[in-house]
């Protein structure tokens, strides 16, 4: 009996002490292709974001309704914050305009259902007076591009052309919404 509860404990510690091998963490930024700078001054709100991607972990799915982390691959900062500093630098900055574009990022995820997969972005997009906090418009944006390879790397480079075309889409808007108020 004493020798099984001694292998049994070198076995629990040399469990402990293995040093087996561990995939390096991989950090990607989240940048759009690159897009046309919209017309429109407007005031650019932080985007605010749905709790399960308030983080820098990249988001996939295998299943409808189902959705998980990515274990060694993340965002170098969280998506919100990424899309916000690309939305600001598509519109010419200014409080004179006397319009606020609110922005949510409801989903960003490697739908991965089906190799390769495909970048799977929606943001909702307000256009707010901000003297009566009124709701001039209000659009939600979907966008997906397939994914270069069944993995986050390639994930990655599908979002990057989801976001270019989804922040080419939300620029437009703004644009037509400011030309017909």
């Amino acid at each position: 009996m004493k020798q099984a509860i001694a292998l049994f404990a070198a076995a629990l510690i040399g469990g402990c002490l293995s040093s087996g091998a561990r995939e390096a963490d991989r950090y990607f930024i989240l940048e759009a292709a690159p897009g046309a700078r919209a017309v429109s001054t407007v005031v650019v709100a932080p985007t605010s974001v749905s709790s399960f991607y308030d983080t820098q972990d990249i988001v996939y799915s295998r299943a409808p309704g189902t959705r998980a982390y990515y274990q060694f691959n993340r965002w170098t900062e969280r998506p919100q914050r990424a899309i916000h500093a690309q939305l600001a630098s598509r519109f010419q900055a200014g409080a004179k305009s006397g319009r606020v574009l609110s922005t949510h990022l409801e989903e960003i995820y490697h739908d991965a259902a089906q190799p390769p997969g495909t970048a799977r972005i929606t943001l909702t997009a307000q256009l707010v007076d901000p003297a009566s906090r009124a709701v001039l418009a209000r659009r939600t944006f979907s966008r997906s591009a397939p994914a270069a390879s069944y993995d986050a790397p390639g994930a990655v480079q599908g979002f990057r052309q989801a976001l270019g075309a989804l922040l080419d889409e939300v620029a437009a808007w703004v644009d037509a919404e400011a030309k017909a108020k």
